[in-house]
């Protein structure tokens, strides 16, 4: 049985050991890193966190990335807060990465909330954990590590990450769904696509969530707040069945049925848990793969090759030519013109005018059509 540390190591000592190697005094790396020695003290004994201007110092003088020094001062908290070490500067520092201004917005949490006891305890009743310590343990492994990894910056982007995560956990399990079924879910996509039809949204989620039920897949929906890039997300519920997750970003159709059956496409490959955003994970080969892999199932079941090429023998087409396409495919032209400026075939905007876009509204779930 794997049973973590009940200790955390600093980021501070990584860094301390590298500057005795390549002889780094601690003066020089502090003004290196534009702090004073005392903050550059609390950054060695894990008081003083690292942002991304200070990771990629440290990345230029002692070596790695800077994606490296983010990762090891994002482990070291989650680590203080999984063994309960909670100080009152590593709750305050908890309280101000969450996105409050979004979740007040969007009705998450009271506005006007102003002690940081009353604030914590709302927070950790979102996430349905009793205490900090309980929030570290649950959100260091499963789609909270993807989340953490997902992210480039720290500490804002990865908090918004998990809110938005947890919304489509809150909405899963206010879901009945069948048990899973993996060929059925497979065979069933490529007659989703037909649901865009539907210019309402409130219209085609209520049937693209009830069909995905029957073959036990959570489809899920809320809208990201500030500093959360994810478009798309999909991993396993506590239920045992997957949970494809969607932000609407970008608020265009071609987008949102694109996302939605790019995580299709993880689930059915790959069966891991995966986030989407505008920057990717690609940190290995094997999830780039994964992402060309999930990307061309997507393609695929939205515009195949044999009609992409029949579409284009014609040269760059029209918009009756894309339209008369779409029919055949079973999209909307919208969905075709997004395909196109992706891949190169017409220049971005140019026939933007023939997509649906969306609008948020009062419903954090569910956007309106744009008029």
């Amino acid at each position: 049985m794997n049973q973590e540390p009940d200790w955390a190591s600093p980021p501070g000592d990584t860094i301390a050991r590298l500057m005795e190697v390549k002889e780094i005094g601690a003066d020089e790396m502090a003004e290196a890193m534009s702090i004073s020695a005392s903050d550059f003290s609390a950054l060695i004994q894990g008081c003083y966190r690292i942002n991304l201007e200070m990771a990629q110092v440290l990345a230029d003088n002692l070596g790695s990335s800077a994606r490296f020094w983010i990762a090891r001062d994002k482990s070291y908290v989650r680590d203080l807060v999984r063994i309960g070490e909670a100080s009152e500067t590593l709750i305050s520092d908890w309280l101000k990465s969450m996105p409050i201004a979004s979740m007040r917005k969007f009705g998450i949490i009271k506005k006007g909330i102003r002690s940081n006891e009353t604030l914590l305890n709302d927070l950790l009743k979102f996430f349905g954990c009793i205490n900090l310590q309980e929030w570290g343990t649950r959100y260091s492994t499963g789609v909270g590590a993807v989340a953490f990894r997902t992210s480039t910056a720290f500490p804002t982007d990865d908090m918004a990450t998990l809110v938005w995560l947890r919304l489509g956990e809150q909405l899963a399990e206010l879901q009945r769904v069948n048990i899973y079924n993996r060929s059925l879910f497979q065979n069933m996509l490529p007659s989703l696509k037909r649901l865009s039809a539907f210019k309402r949204p409130s219209i085609f989620l209520e049937r693209l969530t009830s069909a995905c039920a029957e073959v036990g897949v959570h489809v899920t929906t809320a809208r990201a707040p500030d500093g959360c890039r994810a478009s798309g997300a999909s991993w396993i519920h506590a239920d045992g069945n997957p949970i494809v997750h969607l932000s609407f970003r970008h608020l265009s159709e071609d987008h949102f049925w694109f996302t939605f059956f790019h995580e299709a496409a993880h689930i059915i490959l790959h069966e891991r848990e995966h986030i989407d955003d505008d920057f990717g994970v690609g940190n290995s080969v094997e999830l780039e793969d994964y992402e060309r892999e999930a990307n061309a199932y997507s393609h695929d079941i939205l515009l195949s090759e044999p009609l992409k090429a029949q579409l284009l023998a014609g040269g760059r087409p029209t918009p009756s030519a894309i339209r008369r396409f779409a029919r055949e495919a079973g999209v909307t032209p919208g969905i075709i013109v997004g395909i196109l400026e992706n891949d190169g075939v017409i220049p971005y905007g140019r026939l933007s005018s023939m997509k649906r876009r969306y609008t948020w509204g009062a419903d954090l779930h569910i956007p309106d059509i744009k008029d």
